[in-house]
């Protein structure tokens, strides 16, 4: 008879020293309430779910004021930010009342904010959503697209790096 072994979840910081040993992208997701206000940050926990239909999911924390307009008006852009677009990121990383202050945007079909020179946009439509832990798991179905031909702003290990 084989005894049952119980394994416990890892702490917290561990799973970020794991996950920070994952280079990647830096997105800003960007929407607009049903009011017009728009509403951004930055993230990396985005990934291409599937090609048919056209997917991409983000993991949004439950405590993100960008959260409530994103379930609200079902729709979204992913914007990949290029290797100059730290101060960018920065600046949707922080808390403060209007991000989109001091940042070159323009609308895109689906009337999101979509963060000029980036090196690439999406834009999509909230097609579903699940709950896991302190996130909530956004589905959208991209409508829209585009790429640049630049560099990609990359974070690693707790820093931005150069590929």
């Amino acid at each position: 008879m084989s005894e049952e072994k119980s394994h416990q979840p890892i702490e917290g910081s561990a799973l970020r020293a794991f996950a920070g040993s994952f280079a990647s992208g830096i997105v800003v997701l960007t929407t607009r309430d049903t009011a017009g206000t728009a509403f951004g940050l930055t993230m990396n926990a985005v990934s291409s779910l599937c090609v048919e239909p056209p997917q991409f999911l983000a993991c949004i924390a439950k405590t993100a004021a960008t959260l409530g307009p994103v379930l609200e008006s079902k729709v979204f852009a992913l914007n990949i930010l290029a290797e100059n677009q730290e101060s960018i990121s920065n600046t949707f990383a922080s808390k403060g009342d209007d991000k989109f202050a001091n940042i070159d945007t323009h609308d895109g079909v689906l009337g999101v904010p979509l963060i000029d020179g980036a090196l690439g946009h999406a834009e999509f439509r909230l097609v579903d959503t699940h709950e896991s832990g302190d996130h909530v798991i956004v589905i959208g179905e991209a409508v829209s697209s585009s790429v640049e031909d630049s560099a990609p702003l990359v974070y690693f290990r707790g820093k931005y790096a150069k590929i």
